[in-house]
């Protein structure tokens, strides 16, 4: 399962991807989301004083984890789908909500 951290400049590694795109304090895109982190880039952002950056990280998860945060999410759909009916849109837009948020939610 991926996840996305905030690492500190520090523990940042080459080949680790990043997850949100690096602004500079004017907002201009330093990294963009996506891009693999390389040792020139490391150098770049600390000479630019850059803390952290948002990355995504490989995590085993338990299974019996994985079945409760499920459940949970399901759980909490239902309750936001509860007056939404029974049509095929809104059986389609749960199941992508479930999806997404099964994905990408922690």
């Amino acid at each position: 399962m991926k996840m996305v951290q905030h690492l500190a400049l520090e523990a940042l590694l080459a080949g680790m991807k990043v997850a949100e795109a690096v602004l500079d304090k004017s907002g201009n895109v330093l990294v963009p989301a996506g891009a693999e982190i390389t040792d020139s880039m490391l150098s770049g952002l600390g000479r630019r004083e850059v803390a952290g950056v948002k990355v995504e990280v490989e995590v085993a998860e338990d299974p019996v984890a994985t079945e409760a945060r499920r459940i949970a999410t399901t759980a909490s759909l239902d309750r936001i789908f509860r007056q939404a009916g029974d049509t095929q849109e809104a059986r389609t837009l749960y199941q992508a909500v479930l999806d997404y948020r099964l994905e990408n939610c922690q």
